[in-house]
């Protein structure tokens, strides 16, 4: 027997609690793909956007800053953009201009967050009611016949800890790969309000 029909035997064996299993396994590799293709849409070179927003704010050039913000791609050059024209609209205060810009940003960074925490709580969760659900199958079986047959015994058995081990099977990469997008996340917002540090000090010693 191959591995793809020992992993389909196992997925009938696991009884009705693989459906929502399976369920939640989708629509948490379908919100992970999509974050990781967001991720992918705003990565830039920050080095390079940094050498060039100095460059650009080294005669107090606040609109070609802009500009340059405008032209660049992804989370971090909209919050510069951002926070650079409130400063153009008269705010004095480029530390509450950052704030609210990135704070803007991370919650659209962030906008599947709930629902992939869900996903990785909800699946070992119903392994576990599957878990039970074999046991209980398991020991009715052995109370309605009165026998000691262990075979009895074994097939709740398998059902419960194959459930337990597809429950687990799906969380552990879900938890993982988010918590490397969380790390992303932090990154971005790392490397905003460095740039932000950048013009604030260059804007301060031009006025």
């Amino acid at each position: 027997m191959g591995w793809l029909e020992t992993v389909v035997s196992m997925t009938i064996k696991g009884g009705i609690f693989m459906i929502p299993l399976f369920v939640v396994a989708i629509v948490s590799m379908i919100l992970l793909i999509e974050r990781m293709l967001y991720l992918r849409d705003n990565r830039i070179d920050s080095d390079q956007f940094h050498f060039d927003l100095k460059t650009a704010l080294k005669d107090n050039a606040l609109d070609q800053a802009i500009a340059l913000s405008a032209r660049t791609k992804g989370v971090i050059g909209r919050v510069i953009q951002e926070g650079l024209l409130r400063v153009k609209a008269g705010e004095t205060d480029i530390e509450a201009a950052t704030e609210k810009a990135i704070l803007a940003e991370m919650i659209s960074m962030e906008k599947s967050r709930g629902w992939i925490i869900n996903m990785s709580q909800i699946a070992p969760l119903l392994g576990i009611l599957g878990t039970v659900w074999g046991l209980i199958v398991a020991f009715m079986a052995i109370e309605r016949t009165a026998s000691t047959d262990p075979r009895l015994l074994a097939s709740g058995i398998y059902q419960a800890l194959v459930t337990t081990a597809a429950g687990l099977f799906v969380a552990i990469p879900v938890q993982t790969v988010w918590f490397w997008f969380r790390s992303r996340i932090d990154r971005f917002v790392l490397a905003a309000e460095d740039l932000y540090e950048e013009a604030s000090r260059r804007l301060g010693r031009a006025a």
